[in-house]
């Protein structure tokens, strides 16, 4: 077996690797069912929807979205008229960021979306399979955090 066979193979088998190809897979469904926003996008108009203005760090944790991608994602929201942003009266270092009513609009569009989406990959895997990898990749996600 030469060197490459083997590095394909362990490539190929490697538990990074089929995370990489099912996040792709994932956001290929997302891109066919929302095609004008993506995941990080929608993470960040969700967590404005359910709660409100909030400070770009705080959003920016709420949503799982670093910083520097952050700013150019609210900047093409911004453009799109989904959200508006603002300096904080009380801290004018801070920018407070809130939904537009077409950001309202927007979001709950998402969530139907999103639905779909889950309910693709429920199909794919059943119920109880679904639930084992949800609660999983949670606690991988939230480990990331912890490092």
């Amino acid at each position: 077996m030469t060197t490459g066979a083997r590095y394909d193979g362990m490539l190929a088998d490697g538990m990074a690797h089929q995370l990489r190809r099912a996040s792709q897979a994932v956001n290929a469904s997302w891109q066919v069912r929302s095609g004008d926003l993506t995941p990080p996008q929608f993470a960040v108009i969700q967590v404005l929807d359910e709660r409100g203005s909030l400070d770009q760090k705080t959003l920016g944790t709420l949503a799982a979205v670093d910083r520097s991608t952050l700013t150019p994602l609210l900047d093409r929201l911004l453009a799109r008229d989904l959200i508006t942003k603002s300096t904080d009266p009380h801290n004018r270092r801070r920018q407070l960021v809130a939904l537009t009513p077409a950001g309202h609009e927007r979001a709950a569009l998402g969530r139907k979306q999103a639905q779909e989406t889950s309910r693709w990959i429920e199909e794919l895997l059943g119920p109880e399979r679904l639930a084992t990898l949800t609660l999983l990749l949670k606690e991988l996600g939230d480990a990331g955090h912890h490092q």
